[in-house]
């Protein structure tokens, strides 16, 4: 009997033995599952917006380097996102168009741009020298061929002509052009892009914050004495000899109307790119009227407590100086005029000049047509002026 009873313990414990070793085993399997689970690939990141794919093959950037796909926003560019090259000098990034707009690929040192809506398949093929790029293909996007054709010859001269005489539909294109103009000189361009994204993509912020952009310069420059799109005033004032000068006189050239001082350092400073412009384009139809606020204004008219000897000499050394900065920086051209009353000039107001150097470009018509442009701008849009008839 005792047998028995021992033959049924040990029964029963190699039954619980059992029972123990495969719960072991099921939450060994469980454990197993959950590591197998932790070490498992992290899925893809969630795509927003519209599904686009950026690929292709740079040549002459180590493996690991980074490409960056941006979007462009008003002011700025905003990071969309960013993936690796391979070994081979492959990459791919699939990413989301979220609005219609411009974005570009960062290699090296320089972008490409492109002109997306979301939906399509770009390929960038790139050979690099060092951070710059050497040649490049871009295939996919909207209006790529005229893109191409554009990132060859950005002229501002050609941008403006382009978008004010175009009769296509092509908001982001024209967009992305008229950006590269100066916004006070290129109302008209602005007004007529601006009108093509209200029609078009009137919803998106882009559009909301282009329209407040070019309505606010609009209202600033309506709000100055004189206006880009306006005639300029009459002005008729001596030159150093005494003689009376017009500036309406000179309708049916391309005037650079410029404030200036003998004693104006940033005006001096100018006076050699205006003395470039002058040789270059004088022969073509293009003039220069200088106005000069050398001389005194009221506060230091009343030092001398109108006696007019010592004003009368203080006049002449303020003459003196004005035509030593015109002999001494090479202005040639024979429209200098000035009253001698420094900022308390009428001309000053009626042309709201409340610093110098101030500029006004005047097409043959005698439209004030841009402002206070400098350097290749200037260049650029007295070129375009000129070709006007």
């Amino acid at each position: 009997m005792k047998k028995y009873y021992l033959l049924l313990f040990a029964a029963a414990l190699l039954t619980s033995c059992s029972n123990t070793t495969d719960n072991t085993t099921e939450q060994t399997d469980q454990t197993a599952t959950t590591t197998s689970n932790t070490s498992s690939p992290k899925p893809p990141p969630t795509i927003v917006g519209t599904p686009t794919t950026i690929k292709g093959t740079i040549k002459g950037l180590e493996e690991g380097s980074k490409i960056f796909f941006d979007k462009k926003t008003l002011d700025a560019t905003d990071v969309v996102g960013f993936t690796k090259i391979d070994a081979d000098g492959n990459f791919e990034l699939k990413t989301g168009i979220q609005t219609p707009g411009t974005y570009r690929v960062r290699l090296g040192a320089r972008p490409v741009y492109m002109l997306l809506k979301g939906g399509e398949e770009i390929i960038v093929n790139a050979t690099m020298d060092g951070r710059k790029i050497a040649s490049y293909e871009l295939t996919g996007g909207l209006y790529a061929e005229e893109m191409a054709a554009w990132a060859a010859d950005l002229d501002n001269a050609k941008i403006k002509k382009y978008i004010e005489t175009t009769t296509e539909n092509k908001p982001l294109l024209h967009l992305y052009l008229v950006e590269k103009l100066d916004l006070a000189g290129n109302m008209k361009a602005y007004k007529k892009v601006l009108a093509s994204l209200l029609e078009s993509y009137p919803s998106i912020l882009y559009t909301k914050q282009f329209n407040s952009k070019v309505s606010s310069m609009d209202a600033k420059l309506k709000a100055q004495p004189v206006a880009v799109g306006v005639e300029a005033p009459e002005i008729n004032l001596p030159n150093p000899d005494g003689k009376k000068m017009s500036l309406a006189a000179l309708k049916g050239d391309v005037v650079l109307l410029d404030f200036w001082a003998s004693w104006c350092r940033p005006c001096r400073s100018a006076n050699p790119h205006v003395v470039e412009m002058y040789k270059k384009y004088s022969k073509k139809g293009f003039e220069i009227f200088n106005v000069s606020f050398d001389g005194l204004d009221d506060k230091r008219l009343a030092v001398y407590n109108n006696d007019a000897d010592l004003i009368a000499q203080a006049m002449e050394l303020e003459k003196s100086k004005w035509k030593q900065a015109i002999k001494q920086d090479r202005l040639t051209w024979k429209n200098h005029v000035s009253e001698l009353r420094s900022w308390s000039s009428p001309v000053a107001k009626t042309y709201g000049v409340n610093s110098i150097p101030k500029t006004f470009l005047i097409d043959r018509k005698g439209i004030i047509r841009y402002q206070n442009l400098r350097g290749q701008a200037l260049e650029d849009a007295i070129k375009a002026l000129l070709a006007e008839k």
